[in-house]
């Protein structure tokens, strides 16, 4: 088959959307031969920049004069590509308007109605891109064509949403980011002290604020724990017993891919309650390690953690006293604990791998290739 591969960001730049067009393109690369890419990086930077707008009301990328003109251009891609079927990886606003003719299997980590309600960064979003926006996904539904979703959560709210039926959907985590696969290493022992791993740029939305009190109490109770803080240096935390600062650690450089490879290897938990979270590639990097995760239940953060398995999942309004009591608990049963690593390894290699997403994706653009054939 011939396939179009179109994502919200450009797949060659590894900074888009987390790197989930990166990672996508590679595993799909891997699976079909015959694989265009139809790449708009210009357009997709000024859409970046032009997404700050939402903050007065009006998101961009949702406006017909765009999504239009994507699918006037798209089209004439297609024909161009001979594509048997349209692969969408979070680009909604670019296939949305295409020819039905093409088949589309769209990957999204939540659909709009529920994800702009979701994040308070939309919550200034006026009644026009609210309609047009909806109008939209709605469009995109009605295609009739594989839809998949990275969360139980993102499924059942999307079909809530648009009052559609839950099978609509299908759900398809997406995997940990790596070039190359970090190979196992079971843990024998907890290590001498509690270290806390938090890694993230967005310090007050990620449950930063939370983070610092509950590791000043449990250090209050357990002596020397520390805290290694990655992505930001908040001003709060300065001047902490026990905080250590990383800054921002990129991977493409050796020496800090390193040093982050060997936080998230020595660390006993990663500690990130983020208050809004549509997946969470992060915790799918911490299970590749064997490293339980400590989050709250939120959005589609439970599609990776299980509480109690392969890490500790607390109620959206859990207070410090609790996250202290039940990392306390977790921490003070060393067979318990290193169940967990074991277990947040076996998430990864399991669930959390691009190889176990890159195979659903095969399989739906396979069925969609049987079905033309029937017709």
């Amino acid at each position: 088959m011939r396939i179009a591969f179109v994502s919200l960001g450009s797949p060659f730049n590894r900074a888009s959307w987390s790197g989930i067009p990166y990672y996508a393109l590679r595993e799909l690369s891997r699976r079909f031969n015959d694989l265009t890419v139809i790449d708009t990086p210009r357009v997709d930077e000024s859409l970046r920049y032009a997404s700050s707008l939402a903050a007065v009301g009006v998101l961009v990328s949702r406006e017909p004069v765009v999504t239009r003109a994507f699918a006037h251009w798209l089209d004439k891609r297609l024909t161009e590509a001979d594509a048997d079927a349209v692969i969408s990886i979070g680009a909604a606003h670019k296939v949305a308007y295409i020819d039905p003719k093409w088949p589309v299997v769209h990957v999204a980590d939540a659909l709009f109605g529920p994800l702009v309600d979701y994040y308070p960064k939309y919550r200034p979003l006026n009644g026009r891109s609210r309609r047009i926006g909806n109008a939209l996904q709605r469009q995109l539904i009605n295609r009739n064509q594989p839809i998949l979703l990275t969360s139980d959560w993102a499924a059942r709210s999307a079909a809530e949403y648009y009052n559609v039926p839950n099978d609509r959907f299908e759900v398809a985590p997406l995997g940990a980011n790596f070039d190359l696969e970090p190979a196992p290493c079971e843990r024998t022992s907890q290590g001498d002290k509690l270290k806390l791993l938090f890694v993230g740029y967005d310090w007050p939305r990620k449950g930063g604020p939370l983070v610092l009190k509950v590791f000043k109490e449990l250090r209050r109770h357990l002596g020397d724990a520390e805290l290694h803080i990655v992505g930001c240096k908040p001003a709060e935390s300065f001047g902490v017993e026990g905080v250590v600062h990383h800054g921002h650690l990129s991977k493409t450089d050796p020496a800090q891919a390193a040093l982050l490879e060997s936080l998230f290897r020595e660390s006993s938990f990663l500690f990130m309650p983020s208050q809004q979270e549509a997946f969470g590639l992060v915790y799918c990097e911490a299970c590749a390690f064997g490293l339980p995760s400590i989050a709250r239940d939120t959005g589609g953060v439970s599609a990776i953690i299980k509480n109690g398995e392969n890490g500790l999942l607390f109620d959206a309004d859990a207070d410090v006293e609790t996250y202290v009591a039940g990392i306390r608990e977790g921490w003070a049963d060393e067979q318990r604990y290193l169940a967990m690593t074991r277990a947040a390894r076996a998430a990864f290699e399991n669930r959390l791998r691009w190889h176990v997403w890159g195979a659903t994706i095969e399989a739906q653009i396979r069925a969609l290739g049987q079905r033309d054939d029937d017709d």
